[in-house]
């Protein structure tokens, strides 16, 4: 299968914009002592300009997804991004937008125009009015409700995603009643991956609780089996993951971001160009080692084609279909 070429590209996972109204405490955009990372937050927005002359009417044409994450930012916080949306739909009419947000900035006029749109719109509520602010910090609980039936009232049918602490998983089931009465479409949950994981020096922690103002979050205290986020139909179930599997460096990863009817790359608001979010921390997690020229793979100053075709994403591909230059990122998420 042809690895993701500017051809074949159909599907774009923009950040958009590394800029947020929360202050989620484990989010990539802040350090263990809940400091924001400089550099790589509050720094870029996705500009309106930069997806006419960077990406271009053609790719976009190509186009049939483009969902925007939030790993260092909420695509609401972009002051453009309605316009950018507006020119999405203009080159590929049947263009399916995606926005994950805490749904806590912007005015209800803003969520209404996504609604009017026809944007799906994915709201990370945490918990109810006494318990999403714990996490969701920053988000008020009036706010993101009038937001909410702003999108609805405009013909949005939003999705609501819940992550499970401690504090909150009491109320998973009154969260999916009230979902219901208010008209989302779906319901899901999932407790944070964020508890594992590493610092932007590289360093690992594995905790279970975290101090935050004057409170502490926690994990919660059963890790049940439908805590586990659904990934296309897998369980991503990180307990039997073993790095030391004999087909580590044999059997072909079975790429997300790559598939039969799917070929997709994440950029970042600062430019760079990874083919998933899981490999977009360039400067810190595993793509760093087979990395020697980021500028080569920043859309602000390498062409994309030129990115697509250049050493980062053919080394990736080579890792994919198995041997030494494997990531194991690529084996422990997508799997084989």
């Amino acid at each position: 299968m042809d690895f993701i070429n500017i051809n074949n590209l159909n599907a774009i996972m923009a950040e958009m914009t590394d800029f947020c109204n929360a202050a989620c405490p484990m989010c990539n955009r802040y350090d263990w002592d809940l400091n924001l990372e400089p550099g790589v937050t509050n720094t870029n927005h996705t500009t309106l300009d930069f997806v006419k002359t960077r990406i271009g009417p053609k790719v976009i044409s190509q186009l049939n997804a483009w969902s925007c994450q939030g790993t260092y930012g909420d695509a609401s916080m972009n002051p453009e991004a309605i316009g950018i949306f507006q020119y999405l739909k203009k080159h590929s009419p049947n263009i399916k937008i995606g926005v994950n947000t805490n749904g806590g900035a912007r005015s209800p006029d803003f969520w209404a125009t996504l609604g009017e749109m026809g944007v799906n719109v994915c709201f990370a509520i945490d918990g109810l009015e006494d318990t999403n602010h714990l996490y969701r910090r920053n988000v008020k609980w009036d706010k993101l409700m009038k937001n909410i039936k702003a999108y609805m009232s405009a013909g949005g049918r939003p999705s609501w995603e819940f992550l499970i602490f401690k504090h909150n998983q009491h109320q998973v089931n009154a969260a999916r009643q009230l979902s219901k009465d208010l008209g989302f479409k779906d319901f899901s949950h999932a407790f944070s991956e964020r508890w594992s994981d590493y610092n932007a020096s590289g360093e690992y922690r594995d905790i279970t609780s975290l101090q935050v103002d004057d409170y502490v979050i926690e994990k919660p205290t059963t890790q049940e089996s439908d805590y586990v986020r659904d990934v296309a139909g897998v369980k991503m179930d990180k307990k039997s993951i073993k790095d030391d599997k004999d087909d580590f460096l044999t059997r072909e990863v079975s790429c997300w971001a790559c598939r039969k009817q799917k070929r997709e790359i994440y950029l970042r608001a600062n430019g760079y160009v990874s083919p998933c979010c899981t490999l977009g921390d360039v400067e810190k997690h595993e793509p760093k080692n087979i990395i020697d020229d980021y500028k080569k793979i920043n859309l602000n100053h390498t062409d994309l084609a030129e990115i697509l075709d250049g050493k980062y994403f053919k080394t990736l591909h080579r890792g994919i279909l198995g041997g030494k230059e494997r990531l194991k990122s690529c084996y422990n998420y997508c799997g084989v």
